[in-house]
Order: C-alpha cells, then sequence, then structure tokens
C-alpha cells in the first residue's frame, strides 16, 4: 500500500506539490493531504489565482464525471521560509465507489492570474464497506 504520492507542477518561477498521505482509502476515511506552494524566483508578486483538486471517476468511455472538490486562492495558510503550506481534506461519499471498469482520479489544477492552466493527475482508490 502506498503510504504517499506526490505530483508536482512548474510553471511560471512557481512550483506547486500536492502531497495525498494515503491513496488507498476505506469506507470511513477520509482523502488528506497539502499542497505546498514555492517561488522558484526572486520575483514575490502573487502568480496564482487559485488552485482546484479534484476527485474523478474515469467511466469506461473515458469521460469524467467530478465526485468530489475542493479550492483555495492564496490568500493566507502557513507561510515558512521556503513558500506556502495549505492542508487539505476530502470527505469521500458513495458517488467515490467506482464500477469495475472505471477508475478513480485525483487532479491537481493551478490556474495562473495569466489565465495559464496546469494540471497533473494520478490514480487513488476507495473501496466501500459490505
Amino acid at each position: 500500500m502506498l503510504s504517499k504520492w506526490l505530483t508536482s507542477l512548474e510553471e511560471n518561477g512557481v512550483k506547486v506539490e500536492t502531497v495525498i498521505e494515503k491513496t488507498e482509502l476505506v469506507e470511513g476515511d477520509i482523502l488528506n493531504g497539502s499542497v505546498y506552494v514555492t517561488s522558484l524566483t526572486e520575483d514575490e508578486e502573487d502568480k496564482i489565482d487559485y488552485i482546484s483538486l479534484l476527485v474523478l471517476c474515469e467511466e469506461m468511455d473515458g469521460e469524467f464525471s467530478i465526485v468530489g472538490k475542493h479550492s483555495f486562492q492564496l490568500v493566507g495558510g502557513i507561510r515558512s521560509k521556503d513558500g506556502e503550506i495549505i492542508p487539505f481534506e476530502i470527505i469521500p461519499d458513495e458517488r467515490w465507489v467506482c464500477g469495475k471498469d472505471e477508475q478513480l482520479i485525483f487532479q491537481t489544477t493551478v490556474v495562473f492570474l495569466d489565465g495559464v492552466e496546469i494540471e497533473e493527475k494520478g490514480v487513488i482508490t476507495y473501496s466501500a464497506m459490505e
């Protein structure tokens, strides 16, 4: 079982890393983790409009449906000398139980003030108690 999972996106002099504490969830678990935002340049200007975290069910035909979401703007959070740390929690529900030919996807999307969007996806699992 994976204990942690990481996505890393870099654009416009900013690095955004999303760490999920547990990728194999069972009923009763909460999807939690942190988003780390680091400026790679000396430019202190805010460049990010917002960050969106989505849980998607990818269906057999390649279509996606949103089953969980969380988004935030960078107006606060925990500051350290290396950047900003934003913890998050997304509570699963019955929509997270995908069929046998479907998979659950976690997607981080970063939207910049100049309109540029970047995203990264990874597979997570969720099992309901029977």
